[in-house]
């Protein structure tokens, strides 16, 4: 065996040894296995992100570039010259007067195309837009006129509805004043009546009184035939109480001489004659 071979066996033996003794160590000083299986999560998320964290700034850079050479091809691509024929046909005229004229399409012949197909597609949509308007205003008009028809109804049907308020409170009006006028015209009557009844009892009491008060008299009527009878002649100044009071000493010979004299009340005058009845 060489020195070479020999030298590489040592190295291989101190080689498996310090290996041993490495996996011992790492052995004694092994993690748990719930923190290998985070690290090992910790390292797939980390393997994952990164790549497309790359891809994504690949992609941010390089899109702008294409865009740009897209543009540029677009802008200097050549402008192809096509020939074709137009046929003109004559609507007037039969199929004998058709004619061919040759013409050359160029760039300015297309943008004519192009601006007049945007200015008929313009003009479409003014007219569709015109077409629009005017049917939401006539909707709106239409809408307005409902409103206002409907305004005009319920304006319409309050004022009836006013009215016919008004008009029955017109008459129950009415016809309170009625009751109180027939009311007043009852209490009128009911007054008279009693106005009536009143004076009617006043007048047979009065009555009754005056016969009452004729009976009375009546019966104090005196006799004549026990009586006397003096002729006085009313002297200046005399009064029938002085009479009274020389001929009966009292005021009730008054009565008496006012009786036989026919007089309703005490006035006399001078140098009349004046009947004078004494008591027998």
């Amino acid at each position: 065996m060489s020195r070479v071979q020999k030298n590489e066996k040592e190295n291989d033996q101190a080689g498996e040894l310090r290996s041993r003794m490495e996996r011992q160590k790492a052995k004694s000083s092994l993690p748990k296995r719930s923190k290998v299986h985070q690290n090992k999560k910790k390292k797939s998320k980390v393997k994952i992100k990164f790549p497309m964290i790359q891809l994504l700034a690949l992609f941010f850079i390089l899109l702008p570039i294409g865009f740009y050479s897209l543009y540029t091809y677009l802008q200097h691509r050549p402008v192809q010259d096509t020939k074709s024929d137009q046929v003109v046909i004559d609507e007037n005229k039969g199929d004998e007067d058709k004619e061919t004229i040759p013409t050359t399409a160029t760039a300015a012949d297309l943008k004519e195309k192009k601006e007049k197909a945007s200015a008929k597609a313009e003009a479409e949509k003014e007219k569709k837009e015109k077409e629009e308007a005017e049917a939401k205003a006539k909707a709106k008009a239409e809408e307005e006129e409902k409103r206002k028809a409907v305004k005009e109804e319920q304006a319409k049907k309050k004022a009836e509805e006013k009215a016919k308020a008004q008009q029955v409170a017109e008459e129950k009006a009415k016809a309170q004043q009625v009751a109180e006028e027939k009311a007043k015209a009852q209490q009128i009557a009911d007054e008279k009546a009693k106005a009536l009844q009143i004076a009617d009892e006043k007048a047979k009491r009065e009555a009754a009184e005056k016969k009452v008060t004729a009976e009375r008299v009546q019966d104090a009527k005196p006799n004549k035939d026990d009586y006397k009878v003096l002729l006085h002649t009313v002297q200046g100044e005399e009064t029938l109480f002085r009479i009274s009071m020389n001929y009966y000493k009292s005021q009730e010979g008054i009565a008496l001489i006012r009786e036989w004299n026919g007089l309703n009340g005490n006035e006399i005058s001078k140098g009349q004659v004046l009947k004078i009845p004494i008591k027998k």
